[in-house]
């Protein structure tokens, strides 16, 4: 169930369910020099830039923090700080229970959306998307996914942003939230439904899961998010 929960919940997870369409990083084009008799090649343009709602949705600014309430459980999640990652930018963020981490997981930011690409040391394959950004209303993406080598825990199925205005409370307070759902999954041979709310400017502040026949909830107390520099 820790695993589970990790996958699903982990960071900030903010994490969140995550999910995939993402495209396999060992699948990328090998670059090739041009022709000696042809002239100089151009300059390819510049990558897209990751987008600017990922901040705002899920916050990855070092040293945030958010307290979560799961059944009798305290959770904390928090930023530990930024790793290269096959020559990607990502950001590790742990979760602990009585001060202890008990998961560390490792998120990028795309164009299209936020990545879970790391669980501890379990690589995901291909890496999960756990938001479609820009934030749209019905927008929907499949999973296909393995996390860990041989053995290891399969993901599939599907998520879709249900509301971009879906009114939520938690202990922390209420606020219009992104619902993000995905239903029927299929987790390790397991049916698995998975509800999460993002709210801008704070994160995840709930989540609810359903695995199997066993259902439980993951509500914000509070949360502090660093101003970032620069």
């Amino acid at each position: 169930m820790v695993r589970t929960f990790r996958l699903w919940a982990g960071a900030g997870v903010l994490m969140i369910a995550g999910t995939l369409l993402a495209q396999d990083p060992k699948g990328e084009p090998k670059k090739t020099q041009p022709p000696a008799a042809q002239p100089p090649a151009a300059q390819p343009p510049a990558a897209a830039q990751p987008s600017k709602d990922a901040d705002g949705y899920f916050p990855l600014t070092p040293k945030s923090k958010w307290v979560y309430k799961v059944q009798d459980q305290t959770v904390e999640v928090v930023v530990d700080r930024n790793e290269k990652i096959k020559d990607e930018t990502c950001t590790k963020v742990d979760t602990l229970v009585s001060g202890k981490v008990v998961a560390s997981e490792i998120y990028c930011v795309r164009p299209d959306g936020l990545y879970r690409v790391k669980v501890k040391d379990d690589e995901i394959t291909p890496p999960v998307k756990v938001l479609a950004l820009p934030i749209k209303k019905g927008e929907s993406w499949t999973i296909d996914s393995k996390v860990g080598a041989q053995g290891g825990q399969t993901v599939k199925g599907g998520f879709k942003i249900a509301n971009d205005k879906e009114k939520v409370k938690v202990p922390a307070g209420e606020f219009d939230a992104v619902l993000v759902e995905g239903v029927d999954l299929d987790v390790a041979g397991t049916k698995t439904t998975v509800r999460m709310w993002f709210v801008k400017g704070v994160g995840l502040v709930k989540l609810a899961y359903k695995i199997a026949d066993a259902e439980s909830t993951l509500e914000l107390e509070k949360y502090d998010i660093p101003l970032s520099k620069g």
